[in-house]
């Protein structure tokens, strides 16, 4: 008897993620992995405790801060994708899993997609720029059906 090919559907944006793969008794999906940011919904101030640097102006002297290179909240949801991109490398290294279907907004479907290694690459089936992290566990198969 062949084996049965498990595909995992990964549902993330850059606050959350869900792991679902098809029951092996009965309709449905079963949660394989659940992740969360802690710190996805902090204020800014709470994730930049201090105020910016600030800089002398050379022509004339009026100083002025100094903007972070990139905004804290899409470092911290950027950082998520690649620990849940982690998760991901690391189950389909122990052979979890036989095919991917991504489900993501498209800034974290491209950086999950840079984060993954060529073997966890190739096994992927489709990337589908939707988030559907807030759907309802019921709701999800008549949006996996449209995958054939």
């Amino acid at each position: 008897m062949a084996k049965r090919r498990v595909t995992w559907f990964v549902l993330a944006d850059g606050s959350r993620a869900r792991f679902l793969t098809r029951r092996t008794e009965g309709p449905g999906y079963e949660v394989v992995g659940n992740y969360q940011s802690p710190e996805a919904h902090l204020a800014s101030h709470e994730i930049m405790g201090d105020r910016p640097g600030r800089t002398q102006e050379s022509a004339y002297s009026g100083r002025h801060a100094i903007e972070p290179r990139q905004d804290a909240h899409q470092a911290r949801k950027t950082s998520f994708v690649q620990a849940v991109a982690g998760h991901i490398n690391a189950a389909s290294a122990r052979g979890a899993f036989d095919d991917l279907v991504i489900y993501a907004p498209p800034r974290a479907l491209a950086e999950m997609r840079a984060s993954l290694d060529e073997g966890t690459r190739q096994k992927i089936k489709a990337e589908l720029p939707k988030d559907l992290t807030r759907l309802p566990l019921a709701e999800l198969s008549e949006r996996f059906a449209e995958l054939g």
